[in-house]
């Protein structure tokens, strides 16, 4: 993965400065083994806030954010309409989030 990391490489890193997706609704904890996270750094460099917030309209940069497969569906078409970066970053989480959505109606984000 060039964008998002599993949590053994994030635990590597050392570091917390992560947006996580978590599986389903927050589960009380952070750092999931089942997890993907990418950097706040990526994160901020390609507006990716910009980009969620456009579809979901609660979207917190700091705090728990539920996205549905609907949202999700409509992130993914701005994205690819946009054929900038975050086509890749959002093209890069599909596998991720559509193993998800077979389990689940939908996915937390855990901001900073």
């Amino acid at each position: 993965m060039e964008f998002f990391v599993n949590e053994n490489k994030r635990k590597i890193s050392g570091n917390t400065e992560y947006f996580e997706f978590q599986k389903g609704q927050y589960h009380d904890k952070c750092w999931l083994p089942d997890s993907i996270s990418i950097s706040a750094a990526l994160w901020d460099k390609y507006n990716l806030s910009d980009l969620i917030g456009s579809v979901v309209k609660n979207f917190d940069y700091y705090g728990i954010t539920t996205v549905t497969k609907e949202q999700w569906a409509e992130i993914v078409k701005i994205s690819q309409e946009s054929w900038t970066i975050q086509n890749k970053i959002i093209a890069e989480a599909l596998p991720w989030v559509n193993e998800c959505f077979k389990e689940y109606d939908v996915f937390t984000i855990l901001g900073l």
